[in-house]
């Protein structure tokens, strides 16, 4: 069976960069190239950004933290993990959804990694899919007995 990703809402860090004054960040390209070994400065923002969404997701998985941002026009947004058990645990355990995790060892639970805003109509939630090395660390805690709410 194929695995199909959803791509609907992705974009690349150059996308992410393209609307930022440079010019206040106030550090020459060739320092960008040299120290950084970077060919342009949305590559060096965007390589900064990848590594702090790691540390946060990182924070996330081994202390069991929400991390919330705060937005304007009294919005947030959040990262979280949320809880599948019972009925839908079953359903997408039976599925393939959550091979890596122990059944008996998390309860008959399973976990994953959330993005939810809220906005005008209300609120919304996207799947957040980790690297393999992550889901490694992420479902040996659950191995381990680490519960997650």
């Amino acid at each position: 069976m194929e695995r199909k990703y959803a791509l609907g809402y992705s974009f690349t860090i150059r996308d992410l960069f393209l609307t930022w004054n440079y010019k206040k960040l106030g550090i020459p390209l060739k320092i960008y190239k040299d120290k950084y070994k970077c060919e342009c400065i949305p590559e060096f923002l965007g390589k900064i950004f990848l590594y702090f969404m790691y540390l946060v997701l990182l924070d996330i998985i081994e202390n069991n933290v929400t991390f919330v941002l705060p937005l304007t026009g009294n919005r947030h947004a959040m990262i979280h993990v949320k809880v599948f058990d019972g009925d839908e645990f079953e359903r997408l355990y039976r599925k393939g959804k959550f091979m890596g995790i122990d059944f008996l060892s998390s309860l008959f639970k399973g976990y994953q990694l959330f993005f939810v805003y809220n906005y005008r109509g209300g609120e919304r939630e996207k799947p957040i899919y980790i690297d393999n090395k992550l889901k490694e660390l992420f479902y040996s805690h659950i191995n381990a007995g680490k519960v997650y709410y």
